[in-house]
């Protein structure tokens, strides 16, 4: 293998060690997997999902989690209504881009979609495009009922009608179903009438269906029937006593299954009902690359054994990969196409998206080996709603030269690898066990080795007693739920002692409801009074006061800000803190790895008001970042030889910790009103030694100053800035209240406007009696035009120069 690059040999290590894996294997079945019912050793078959109960309790159970299952559940809905047949073919795999007021879901299928080009056909498109429909007028929730579909479920149960035939016909053969229905009508059932009448309806409409005659206005009927029998509890106990334990449980899986384009569909206006931004949904179509190896590296089976590092084939191995030969090397020249797990893959790792905002994939039904182990594989594991175990030989590599898809097929290679030397482990020694004559054991040793077992299993069972004591113990001093009989309300009260110290401080609490580093939104209206919240917020519970109360720093959080940050720290942290996930009712839930990252996130930017300067022509930079200028004191250009106006990158986080800043009245008459804040840095706010010879002190501004002269005509202190900046300015930061980019020449000519020209009529005013028609002239005069004109007129650019 040296003549292969290190990345296109473990490629071709993982196609070898597949097709061994799945001629080892024969049934493609491992070890490890549990044995399941026939509907399920296809790995290309539905799996039940949901199946144990009603409706009403799935979707109540849905919509009862947490923020990340709702949306896990929200993908696999969609990957099953685009999905529109059983097998390989129809496996769909989906992923979500979330934003503040809208989604993007990508989709991928095996079939890519039935075209090999990079656009897609307009049966496909319009009903992605009537999907989005769907959930934008999803704002009332689901009123509709099984006897009343929409447009779209209508379409839905077209669109993936032969799934629904495959379904409808594995029913009709289960055993005895259209013998037993008769017996509905006896007396055991009373009081159970309204559920039999649904069944039987049900069943009548299944026995009569003819897939080729009339399936298209019987179909609609059966899963509408079907809907309407999972509404009602008793119908799943009804099969179970009618027919058994394991047809009943068959019958009720495959009814699920008739159902689901319309469970699918109301749960997906449900979750749209509770989540706004998801009526705003963008569905967008992953097309399919396939991958073949070079004709070099199409090799035997025993070669490829060799090359894997497997050593010699024993003769047991060799019976079983001989007859696999000559498949084994017209096998490996084929083209694989990529799985939809992996096209997504491929996608973002391509850029020609941005990155999901939750790791996890939605699927039409389970993953396979490969595709489960890639994804675990990747530096940043991506979960999908489990795995069958099945391993398919005909597998696409997903070819990228990208660090990340290279570690993952690295440790996808290893992992291969590693399960056939266990099968030929087995498969060497697995006689060996009983070749050993069994010898009767001494009475002695017998009742010894007894006894002890049993004081073992009484320690480990005291153990376990003392742990879930201790956790007990621990979890209700942290959280209690209190209720007040009187009034009858409830509440949680948080239990802080003795984790936030023994002298029983007051505790604050910090409800982070939007990480401002990476632009997201937990949730609102936990930080202050709302009507009602949303989302969820992460509570970090500290010390009231400790800043003064002899608190000393965290090292933990300490350490964690300056991994995240610049070496200075924009706040100190003392005392310990707890973080805790805030959710609905004033309740509280365990914290997870990702609440962390925005905790971390938090810490870094609160009170932070570093501002860096802007990269020239750099035209990617990091969300909600603007770009604005710093206008510099008289120290700065002094003492640092720095440009009176700077570009800057001034972040959202930078904006809050600064605060409500002032506006110039100035750029306000001009058309462009520009925020402005002081650097709270005060280098300059003391003159450095041997600054006597200077006109100015370090911290004078003039241009800030005559920036923010008051030209409201109708004000006393018109002409006049106030105290606020007209005196220890400093460098002060500026950005327009658009939200838009800021030049550094803009900031130039309006100050060179307003410093020069507008400074002498104001002064001519005030000296002349200073009435109201003179104040509305010069008030009149502040326009973008006079100033472009003013500026060229006295050679602006010259005493500037470019401050881009």
């Amino acid at each position: 293998m040296a003549g292969l690059r290190p990345h296109e040999e473990s490629i071709t290590r993982v196609v070898w060690a597949a097709h061994i894996l799945s001629c080892l294997t024969n049934t493609r079945y491992h070890e490890e997997q549990h044995e399941v019912d026939d509907a399920e050793r296809d790995g290309d078959t539905d799996e039940p999902s949901d199946c144990e109960t009603d409706y009403e309790t799935v979707e109540t159970a849905v919509l009862s989690g947490t923020r990340d299952s709702i949306r896990r559940k929200f993908l696999d809905c969609i990957a099953q209504l685009l999905s529109p047949c059983k097998g390989w073919d129809g496996v769909t795999a989906t992923a979500i881009r979330e934003g503040e007021d809208r989604v993007e879901v990508d989709i991928a299928r095996n079939d890519g979609f039935l075209l090999d080009e990079d656009c897609f056909g307009s049966e496909t498109v319009g009903y992605c495009k009537m999907l989005e429909e769907y959930l934008a007028g999803s704002a009332g929730g689901t009123n509709e009922t099984a006897s009343c579909p929409t447009e779209f479920e209508l379409k839905v149960i077209d669109y993936t009608s032969r799934r629904i035939d495959q379904w409808i016909e594995e029913l009709r053969k289960t055993r005895n179903f259209d013998q037993n229905r008769l017996d509905w009508n006896s007396q055991q059932w009373f009081g159970q009438e309204a559920a039999i009448e649904a069944l039987t309806t049900m069943t009548d409409l299944i026995l009569q269906f003819d897939a080729d005659k009339g399936a298209i206005k019987s179909r609609p009927l059966i899963v509408q029937q079907a809907y309407r029998c999972l509404q009602f509890t008793q119908v799943r106990q009804l099969f179970l006593d009618t027919f058994g334990t394991q047809p009943g449980s068959k019958l009720w899986s495959r009814l699920n299954f008739i159902s689901r384009p319309l469970v699918d569909c109301r749960l997906l206006r449900s979750i749209a009902a509770r989540e706004p931004q998801f009526r705003n949904c963008k569905i967008s179509l992953v097309s399919k690359p396939k991958t073949t190896l070079d004709a070099r590296y199409v090799v035997g089976i025993f070669e490829a054994w060799q090359r894997l590092g497997l050593d010699s084939t024993p003769e047991p191995v060799a019976r079983k990969l001989g007859p696999s030969s000559q498949r084994f090397e017209e096998a490996c020249a084929e083209s694989f196409s990529l799985h939809a797990e992996m096209q997504l893959v491929l996608h973002y790792d391509e850029e020609c998206a941005h990155q999901p905002t939750l790791e996890y994939f939605g699927c039409s039904k389970k993953t396979c080996l490969l595709c489960e182990t890639f994804l675990h594989a990747l530096p940043s594991p991506i979960a999908t709603r489990g795995r069958h175990g099945v391993c398919y030989p005909a597998w696409g590599v997903p070819c990228s030269t990208s660090a990340t898809v290279e570690v993952a097929i690295e440790r996808l290679e290893k992992s291969l690898v590693a399960r056939i030397r266990a099968l030929l482990n087995d498969m060497m020694y697995s006689g060996q066990k009983s070749l050993a004559a069994n010898v009767v054991q001494s009475g002695m040793v017998s009742d010894f080795s007894h006894l002890t077992l049993e004081e073992w299993r009484q320690k480990e069972q005291d153990v376990w007693l003392f742990k879930d004591k201790q956790m007990t113990q621990r979890k209700d001093l942290l959280i209690t739920r209190q209720y007040d009989e009187e009034d009858r309300i409830s509440w949680t009260e948080i239990d802080v002692y003795p984790y936030l110290g023994t002298d029983k401080p007051f505790k604050g609490i910090m409800r982070i409801e939007h990480n401002p580093v990476r632009c997201r939104n937990l949730g609102s209206g936990f930080a202050g009074f709302a009507p009602y919240k949303e989302g969820y917020c992460v509570s970090l519970i500290h010390r009231d006061a400790y800043l003064e109360d002899g608190s000393t720093t965290n090292r933990s959080i300490l350490a964690s800000v300056r991994a995240s940050c610049a070496s200075t720290t924009p706040h100190e942290y003392r005392g310990p803190m707890i973080a805790l996930q805030g959710i609905h009712h004033e309740d509280y839930a365990d914290i997870t790895l990702a609440d962390f990252r925005h905790v971390m996130d938090y810490l870094v930017s609160y009170g932070n008001t570093h501002i860096r300067e802007s990269v020239p022509d750099l035209h990617h930079r990091a969300p909600k970042t603007v770009r604005g200028v710093k206008i510099c004191c008289y120290g700065e250009v002094k003492l640092h030889g720095s440009d009176r106006f700077v570009s800057v990158d001034v972040t959202q986080a930078n904006q809050i910790s600064l605060g409500s800043g002032s506006i110039s009245p100035i750029s306000v008459c001009l058309g462009m009103p520009i925020r402005l804040w002081k650097d709270p840095d005060a280098e300059f706010r003391h003159d450095p030694p041997g600054w006597e010879g200077h006109d100015l002190t370090a911290d004078s501004n003039p241009n800030v100053a005559y920036l923010m002269v008051e030209t409201d005509s109708s004000k006393d202190d018109w002409g006049w800035a106030p105290m606020y900046w007209n005196s220890e300015i400093g460098n002060v930061w500026a950005v327009r209240t658009d939200g838009q980019d800021l030049a550094a020449d803009d900031v130039a000519m309006m100050c060179h406007f307003a410093r020069r020209k507008l400074q002498r009529m104001f002064e001519d005013v005030m000296e002349s009696g200073s009435s109201l028609v003179s104040r509305r002239r010069v008030s009149d005069f502040i326009t973008w035009d006079n100033m472009i004109t003013y500026w060229n007129e006295t050679g602006g650019h010259e005493q500037f120069g470019s401050q881009d």
